[in-house]
C-alpha cells in the first residue's frame, strides 16, 4: 500500500469514528489501516453483486455489522480503554467465525439454516420467560405477557421471511439442519484449538470474572507492591491490544473469505496483505508479553505524521 493510500484510509477511519490523528500511535494506525482496506475495496466492488440472489446482501450486512464492532474495538484503545475493548473482540471473533463457516461451503442453506436458529433460540426464551411469570401478582404477569405476545408476533414475521429466503433459493430444510454450536463452526474451520485458548480468554475478560481481581491482589500484596503492579498492568495492557488483534485478524479473514466467494480479488490481495500486517503485530505483541514491557510503537509518543504506510 502506497502512502497516499493510507493516508486516505487512516483520514476515512478518522472522520467516521471520530478518531484524531493525533492520538493514534504508529500500531493503532497501523492495525486501523490493515483492517479497514479490505473492507472499505469491498464496499467499491458492491456493483458487481448478482442483484437477484440476496446472498450476497445479507453476507455484506453481517461484515458490515462486525466491521463496526472491531473499529469500535480501536476506538476504545485510542481513548485508553484497553481492557473493554479486549471485550470487544469475542464479539468480532464470533461474528467474523459464523461469517466464514457460512461462505465456506453451501451459503444459502447456512443462512436460512443461522436465521432459524435464531428465531428457535428466541421461542424457547419466550417460553422460559412466561413459565418464569408464575406467582407474580396479576397486573405484572399482564404486563409482561402483552411484551411476550408482541415479541412472538415479530418471530412470527421473521419465520414468514426465512420461509420465503428458503423458498427463493430452492433448498430443503429438515430438523436435521441443526445450527452447529462456535466450538463446532470452528471445528469445522479447523481451528478448534482457538475456542480452547484464545477464545477461553477472551470469555474470561467479558464475563468479568476473578482473574484481573485477584492479580491485582497478588501484586499489592507482594513486598514490592509497586513494580510489580506496574508490571501486571503493561502486562494485561499488552494482551488486552494482543486479544483485539486476534480479533480483527478474524474479522480480515471472513472479509478474504467473503470476497473470494464473491471473485473479488483485488480484495483478496489487499486482505492477504493486511492479514500479513495484523501477523507480524500478534508476533511482536507476543514477544513483549515475554518480555514484560509495553511495545512503544502502541504508545501515544508515536503519531501517525511520523509513520510509513503500513504493508
Amino acid at each position: 500500500m502506497n502512502e497516499e493510500a493510507y493516508r486516505a484510509i487512516l483520514s476515512i477511519f478518522s472522520d467516521r469514528h471520530g478518531v484524531p490523528l493525533s492520538s493514534m500511535s504508529k500500531g493503532l494506525a497501523d492495525t486501523a489501516c490493515a483492517t479497514s482496506a479490505p473492507y472499505l475495496l469491498m464496499i467499491e466492488c458492491l456493483d458487481q453483486l448478482d442483484q437477484t440472489d440476496p446472498t450476497g446482501g445479507l453476507l455484506i450486512t453481517l461484515l458490515e455489522r462486525t466491521y463496526k464492532t472491531a473499529a469500535g474495538s480501536l476506538v476504545l484503545i485510542s481513548h485508553g480503554h484497553l481492557r473493554e475493548a479486549e471485550i470487544l473482540s469475542r464479539s468480532v471473533l464470533e461474528s467474523a467465525a459464523t461469517i466464514s463457516y457460512i461462505v465456506r461451503e453451501s451459503p444459502q442453506e447456512k443462512l436460512a439454516r443461522f436465521f432459524a436458529a435464531y428465531v428457535k433460540q428466541e421461542r424457547e426464551q419466550n417460553r422460559k420467560w412466561k413459565k418464569d411469570l408464575e406467582g407474580s401478582p396479576p397486573e405484572i404477569q399482564q404486563d409482561h405477557r402483552t411484551r411476550i405476545d408482541r415479541k412472538n408476533e415479530a418471530l412470527d414475521a421473521y419465520e414468514k421471511i426465512i420461509d420465503e429466503l428458503v423458498s427463493h433459493f430452492g433448498i430443503h430444510m429438515t430438523n436435521t439442519n441443526a445450527w452447529p454450536t462456535l466450538v463446532d463452526r470452528l471445528t469445522a474451520l479447523d481451528r478448534r484449538l482457538e475456542y480452547r485458548t484464545v477464545y477461553a480468554a477472551m470469555c474470561s475478560q467479558a464475563h468479568h470474572d476473578a482473574e484481573d481481581v485477584l492479580n491485582n491482589f497478588m501484586a499489592n500484596c507482594h513486598p514490592d507492591a509497586d513494580r510489580l503492579a506496574a508490571r501486571t498492568e503493561r502486562e494485561a495492557d499488552t494482551f488486552s491490544i494482543f486479544m483485539v488483534l486476534f480479533g480483527l485478524r478474524w474479522f480480515v479473514e471472513a472479509v478474504h473469505d467473503v470476497c473470494s466467494s464473491f471473485k473479488f480479488p483485488t480484495v483478496v490481495v489487499q486482505a492477504k496483505s493486511s492479514l500479513g500486517r495484523l501477523h507480524r503485530e500478534l508476533e511482536m505483541m507476543t514477544k513483549h508479553l515475554d518480555s514484560e514491557e509495553f511495545p512503544e510503537t502502541w504508545t501515544t509518543d508515536s503519531a501517525p505524521s511520523q509513520t510509513r504506510a503500513c504493508s
